[in-house]
């Protein structure tokens, strides 16, 4: 019993941090956080992690997830300025944009391999290439939802 309530406590807290994050893209907070929840669950199944185990992988996991995501907003934000001025750019700016692309490009691979072995760990190596494999299909499942929401049942059964 205490080990299903260390895990869900670690579910909630990882819920709330995604709460007060979702005000960051067009979807809403609540949504948001259901959709981290319901990755959380599948991550977990899909590892067959074990509470300790889950206790040890969801905060170095999540401490990954933020380092990326602030990678990615760092593109974002590169991205929507040369939308928004690359005709009025000077070729400096540009280059040094450029620059920062490639260097981000090369952070956001170093983060990957650190937390590889920092997972290794604390997880088999069969359980980081599930991972890898969990991730990619809760994000096709999500992208399916999405697509489907509001369409009916147009899309069930697709793969």
């Amino acid at each position: 019993m205490y080990k299903f309530i260390s895990f869900l406590s670690i579910l909630l807290l990882y819920t709330s941090l995604v709460v007060a994050q979702g005000h960051q893209r067009n979807i809403s907070p609540e949504m948001r956080a259901k959709f981290e929840a319901q990755k959380i669950s599948y991550i977990t199944q899909q590892l067959d992690l074990s509470p300790e185990d889950a206790q040890k992988f969801w905060p170095l996991y999540n401490e990954m997830q933020r380092k990326n995501q602030a990678i990615h907003d760092e593109f974002r934000e590169l991205f929507t300025s040369l939308k928004r001025d690359s005709l009025n750019l000077p070729e400096s700016e540009l280059s040094r944009i450029s620059d920062r692309i490639a260097d981000l490009k090369v952070e956001e691979a170093k983060m990957e391999r650190d937390y590889h072995y920092k997972f290794k760990k604390v997880i088999t190596a069969k359980q980081i290439l599930d991972l890898h494999l969990a991730e990619k299909q809760f994000q096709r499942m999500l992208l399916r939802k999405l697509r489907g929401h509001g369409q009916g049942n147009g899309n069930r059964g697709r793969r």
